[in-house]
């Protein structure tokens, strides 16, 4: 149990009930001659604002010590995987060589907006990047059936059913497989990603928010050239899909394979599970990358 962690969250909300049940005491008149707010300047009002200000200087101090403390323990989380802390970045990205391949682990925090999560919460991604041998030609994409992908910096949600139903308008290939749904620019790296350990890495995957593999962006971007031009051609008043936004929801680059989980991974165990898992997915896309095979 992280207690420290408990005791700082906790912290935040003593420090605002002392401060505003202190005003409160003293406004009702309880403190009597005592303590009062006559030499306060602004009386009451003055020292409301006082203490919203020192209210909120001592969240941020209290916030400082919750994020140091959580860079602490991803250090130690990774140790514990064999991942080691590269970069002055606070948290660190963690690095290390998993069956054979470079892998690097990191964590962001990003406001969820919506109904989502209840809405205006912070809600920490997992990701982990698997380096390629090189640069990729064929892209892949893989999410949660039923899901969408929102961005956390920018407008633009990715829907993976629409995705699925539309692919192959744009000369791609989809597969469905339990409650993920796989879309790639070739029947062979669909087929080698769904199956064997790299299939059973994605389903061991905990709330999975999506799996990019190659130039993933570029077929996300042909996807939704080619649905932008459909629905012209029908004469849709519907938005057209914003290319540049879409790409930017798509983690990683062309010489990795990056998974995107919304989950916390605070266990050694759970985060080198997790970094074996995206080598695996790297492993069956890399080696079916150059091969043609009949889905």
């Amino acid at each position: 149990m992280d207690l420290k962690g408990a005791f700082l969250k906790t912290a935040a909300v003593v420090w605002m009930i002392l401060l505003f049940g202190t005003w409160i005491y003293v406004d009702a008149g309880y403190a009597g001659s005592t303590l009062s707010f006559s030499e306060v300047p602004g009386g009451s009002m003055g020292a409301f604002v006082g203490a919203m200000i020192i209210t909120i200087a001592g969240w941020r101090v209290i916030g400082n010590l919750q994020y140091q403390h959580e860079a602490d323990q991803w250090r130690e989380v990774g140790q514990q995987a064999g991942l080691q802390p590269t970069g002055s970045g606070s948290p660190p990205k963690l690095t290390g060589t998993v069956d054979g391949r470079t892998v690097t682990a990191r964590f962001e925090k990003h406001q969820v907006s919506g109904s989502e999560e209840g809405g205006g919460r912070l809600v920490t991604f997992t990701f982990a990047d698997a380096e390629l041998a090189g640069p990729a030609d064929e892209g892949l994409v893989v999410g949660t059936a039923g899901e969408r992908v929102r961005a956390h910096n920018g407008v633009g949600t990715l829907d993976f059913d629409d995705l699925y139903e539309t692919a192959s308008a744009a000369g791609l290939v989809a597969a469905e497989t339990e409650d993920l749904v796989l879309v790639g620019t070739s029947s062979a790296v669909v087929e080698a990603v769904v199956d064997g350990l790299s299939g059973r890495a994605l389903h061991a995957i905990r709330d999975l928010q999506i799996v990019s593999a190659g130039d993933a962006s570029g077929m996300v971007a042909e996807w939704a050239e080619a649905r932008n031009d459909q629905m012209e051609g029908v004469g849709s008043s519907l938005a057209e899909h914003p290319v540049d936004n879409l790409v930017e929801l798509v983690p990683g680059d062309a010489a990795t394979v990056t998974v995107e989980t919304k989950a916390a991974i605070q266990d050694g165990d759970e985060l080198r599970r997790f970094a074996e898992g995206t080598v695996a997915i790297a492993d069956a896309f890399e080696d079916a990358s150059g091969a043609e095979s009949g889905f």
